[in-house]
């Protein structure tokens, strides 16, 4: 029997493949359309480097260099927080808000394709294997 986690790998992998692919029709990379995915769904389509750390389950310095790429592509810009003033917040462009409905289109239409082949009981038994497996087994022990 295959074990688990290598085909949840396998199928890590794959799901990157297809995002990488459809934001490369976009001319951004699959990591890029996801962030701009998850700041699009937030207030004022910004968010703070921690939330976005926390969000993709990243070190500082990945994201540090992941938001230094985006921000010379113009796809986001560092504004000063207004509760904040220390801090500064990661906010879309105009470049990167035209691209926010055709991600959100691939995102839902994914979804959807995945859905349709299995019921809503296989669904919840594959969330809660895959959040066992995310939130780690040894916490579990």
């Amino acid at each position: 029997m295959e074990p688990i986690r290598k085909t949840v790998r396998q199928a890590s992998t794959q799901i990157d493949r297809e995002r990488d692919q459809f934001a490369m029709t976009l001319g951004i990379t699959g990591t890029q359309m996801s962030v701009i995915d998850f700041l699009s769904n937030q207030t004022e389509n910004s968010a703070s480097q921690n939330q976005i750390e926390h969000e993709f389950e990243i070190q500082r310095s990945t994201t540090t260099i992941m938001l230094q790429r985006m921000e010379k592509r113009e796809l986001i810009r560092r504004v000063v927080n207004k509760n904040d003033k220390r801090q500064k917040k990661v906010q879309l462009t105009e470049k990167a808000e035209k691209l926010v409905k055709q991600i959100h289109q691939y995102m839902k239409n994914d979804d959807l394709a995945l859905r349709k082949n299995f019921s809503e009981e296989e669904l919840e038994t594959a969330r809660k294997v895959l959040n066992y497996i995310k939130d780690g087994q040894s916490a579990k022990r």
